[in-house]
């Protein structure tokens, strides 16, 4: 049947069209975006699960970041503990070498505090001396300034808020589970200096506060020879707290530690080499302390380049995840769209056919 009022193959190929053209247009924007669920109508699960998960994936960035300034706080500390062993590597030499020199006078034998005796002073030991303080100064430096971000996982001073057995430096090293992991560091695991040991006077009132780290106080030395013991100093000394009578750290330079082996000589009658033999000894041991600490600093260096390996890895998978819910298969859609546009050309065609149909029906009345 035919009618001039209503064209149902016109309206039929419209229908077509218009579907053909509303595939078309998905596909064209799968293309441009390279997204196969752009929004929630699309896919409401798929796009459900990638919001989430992209949502991870920036907090894992974000731990990334954590993690590398983490490295640089543990680099720093472990660079500034290399440079105090090989000081205290060379203040043992020294030792040595002072060990094998004349033995110097001394103009007084009841030395004040970390007074220099001027007779000491002419003598060859004295030079050793000066250069042992040099690098002792040297290693200091290094402790101080192994600061980063605000961090210093070797020093601490005695300003700091928390006594050094209370201060935890805790490093963020994942995400999983809505959660951020961290791995906690104690302070008194990685410390060389702690400026605060003894009494904190203000802070911390009549609290006695023994948080002895590593060149804190002094070094007791058996001296053969003699039944009292040598003492050497090498940044801080324990003294009586002028208000309350307790002991606490006082910072000392120059502390002259050949000066005070060489005048317990003279003072005590203690067989020098002995005393030098057991001063080296004492150096030994410190800086098999310090490796020791470093051992330490290196593991959590170990593991923090592993956490960084695991959290670039999840983020690829999760990136990789989203992708397979997410994404436009482009060789697919393109094939698809070359298809969909000739599909679009034929139904114009077909379009035009059918609105060519009132002509012919035109004719039969001419």
């Amino acid at each position: 049947m035919s009618s001039i009022l209503t064209n149902i193959s016109a309206m039929a190929a419209l229908r077509t069209m218009r579907d053909i053209s509303g595939q078309l247009g998905v596909e064209q924007q799968r293309i441009s975006s390279g997204l196969r669920v752009k929004t929630a109508a699309d896919n409401a699960a798929y796009w459900s699960i990638s919001t989430t998960m992209r949502s991870d994936v920036k907090a894992m960035g974000a731990i990334t970041d954590s993690i590398g300034l983490a490295m640089g706080i543990v680099d720093t500390a472990y660079s500034a503990m290399e440079t105090v062993r090989q000081s205290f590597v060379e203040i043992r030499n020294l030792a040595i070498t002072a060990s094998d020199m004349p033995q110097p006078g001394m103009r007084d034998i009841v030395k004040p505090a970390f007074g220099l005796d001027p007779e000491y002073a002419k003598s060859d030991v004295y030079k050793i001396d000066v250069q042992i303080q040099q690098l002792q100064d040297q290693a200091r430096d290094a402790m101080l300034s192994a600061s980063f971000a605000g961090v210093n996982l070797v020093y601490h001073d005695k300003t700091e808020p928390v006594k050094a057995s209370e201060q935890v430096f805790s490093f963020v090293i994942g995400y999983a589970n809505s959660k951020v992991q961290t791995m906690d560091v104690s302070a008194m695991d990685t410390l060389l200096l702690n400026d605060g040991f003894g009494v904190y006077p203000t802070s911390y009132p009549g609290q006695y506060n023994p948080e002895k780290t590593l060149f804190d106080g002094g070094e007791i030395i058996d001296a053969p020879g003699t039944f009292t013991p040598a003492a050497v100093y090498w940044y801080n000394i324990p003294l009586s707290n002028p208000i309350t009578g307790d002991p606490e750290a006082y910072p000392v330079n120059p502390t002259y530690i050949l000066q005070s082996i060489e005048n317990h000589v003279v003072r005590q009658g203690a067989d020098r080499e002995g005393l030098y033999s057991n001063l080296v000894a004492t150096i030994d041991k410190k800086i098999e302390q310090i490796t020791s600490k470093m051992a330490y600093v290196g593991a959590v260096q170990s593991a923090l380049d592993t956490y960084d390996e695991l959290n670039k890895k999840a983020i690829e998978t999760a990136t990789k995840g989203i992708g397979r819910l997410v994404d436009a298969d482009m060789d697919d859609t393109a094939v698809k769209l070359k298809a969909l546009e000739t599909q679009q050309q034929l139904a114009i065609q077909g379009l035009q056919i059918a609105n060519s149909q009132p002509e012919i029906i035109l004719r039969l009345f001419q």
